[in-house]
């Protein structure tokens, strides 16, 4: 699997962009806020239908786009076919600029029906819900932020958990979003019971969707966190000479017993619910269930989060990235494309190696960097470079020509 070609309108600062694509290595150099990173927010919305840079949908509608529209269109080239990806974001509300001589006054703001979705998604020029257009490219990210992973919120790890379900498991994702839903009308149901507007009996239905949906978000985690370790435990030992073992432990909120049957376990996360069911009436929260789950890093038994050097936490966080490669890889018996953002200037020369030496031979790889200087001469030698200025991509060797 990879990208054979990529197209952006009005996204972030890429009024317009057309890049046809191969596999192999493709470096995009050029200074910070030129639009690196946003190449990669485009990839990773055609796999996951969300960004990972943007808190908001409309934050990657570019403010100046006449009708307020954003498009990302791309190709993913599976053995012989190909498969077309079409994205179009609206934002109604676009921000306002004052009149000056080199500004553009925008003022007005676009109706949009009632109910009209911001984002539609189209595979193939077929409509399609967000369910179903995530996971026909698949990737793997690594970020600045990754590198938190450890030391990070627990919001994050389970993100991290989330973002490579929902590619490779499409029931994951269907559950994970009934789930919050179900979640938010349980928190809100929990404020009305405590201001005694509601009858706490109301609570059981919820509590029933809320466990079912929880048992298989929690069997697939549980299920990608041992496979994660047969591969983490590996790339830790070799990163560090063979002096540190890493394992990956989760923590759901729930007790959870691997003993417990299909049919057993949904009974036994509703008993713990309602044992929980007046602290979370006096708190107007919910406070069990996946979206209270936390990963724990261990490192020779040690936890990472509270006695982990700087080092040993980045060694861990690009252990089990590289782990996600490899589990992506397994579950669904081809190659994610990696996109890497920025990411080489933030480790070490020992580590950098090592993952330049994990990276070189994939399918297809996108790498962000503000320079070359660190990358091997026969790494840039074999990489497609390009050169990234104000939203503008330049293949390198028509900059040096």
């Amino acid at each position: 699997m990879y990208l054979s070609r990529l197209s952006l309108n009005e996204f972030r600062n890429y009024k317009q962009l057309a890049l046809t694509l191969e596999p192999g290595l493709f470096v995009f150099h050029g200074d910070n806020a030129q639009g690196k990173t946003n190449l990669l927010e485009a990839v990773s919305i055609l796999a996951m239908a969300s960004s990972f840079h943007a808190s908001n949908d409309r934050e990657v509608v570019n403010w100046f786009a006449q009708e307020h529209v954003a498009h990302i269109d791309g190709t993913v080239r599976h053995g012989e076919d190909d498969l077309r990806i079409e994205i179009i974001i609206f934002d109604p509300t676009p921000p306002t600029f004052e009149m000056h001589e080199q500004a553009i006054r925008q003022t007005h703001s676009i109706e949009l029906p009632a109910n009209s979705p911001r984002k539609r998604y189209k595979i193939n020029g077929a409509p399609k819900k967000t369910t179903d257009a995530i996971g026909h490219l698949r990737v793997v990210l690594f970020a600045p932020t990754d590198l938190h992973l450890v030391d990070g919120s627990p919001d994050e790890r389970r993100r991290f958990l989330d973002r490579t379900l929902c590619q490779i498991q499409p029931h994951y994702c269907q559950a994970l979003m009934k789930y919050r839903k179900i979640v938010a009308q349980r928190a809100a149901l929990l404020k009305r019971i405590r201001d005694q507007q509601e009858d706490p009996q109301m609570l059981n239905y919820l509590d029933e969707q809320l466990t079912q949906l929880a048992n298989q978000i929690m069997h697939e985690r549980q299920r990608m966190i041992t496979l994660l370790n047969e591969h983490a435990n590996t790339i830790q030992q070799t990163i560090s000479g063979g002096r540190e073992q890493l394992q990956i432990v989760y923590h759901p909120s729930f007790k959870l017993d691997t003993n417990w049957s299909a049919t057993e376990a949904p009974e036994q996360y509703l008993a713990q619910l309602r044992e929980s069911r007046k602290k979370e009436i006096l708190q107007g929260m919910c406070l069990r269930g996946p979206h209270r789950d936390d990963l724990e890093f261990l490192v020779n038994g040690v936890n990472m989060l509270i006695y982990g050097s700087r080092g040993q936490q980045r060694t861990v966080a690009l252990a089990s990235k590289l782990a996600e490669l490899a589990f992506m890889r397994i579950s669904t018996n081809d190659e994610p494309v990696l996109l890497l953002d920025d990411v080489f200037s933030e480790l070490d020369h020992l580590r950098r190696n090592y993952l330049l030496s994990q990276i070189i031979h994939h399918d297809q790889v996108f790498l962000t960097a503000t320079d070359l200087t660190g990358f091997p001469a026969e790494i840039v030698k074999q990489a497609h470079i390009y050169h990234v200025v104000d939203g503008t991509v330049t293949l390198q060797n028509e900059i040096s020509a």
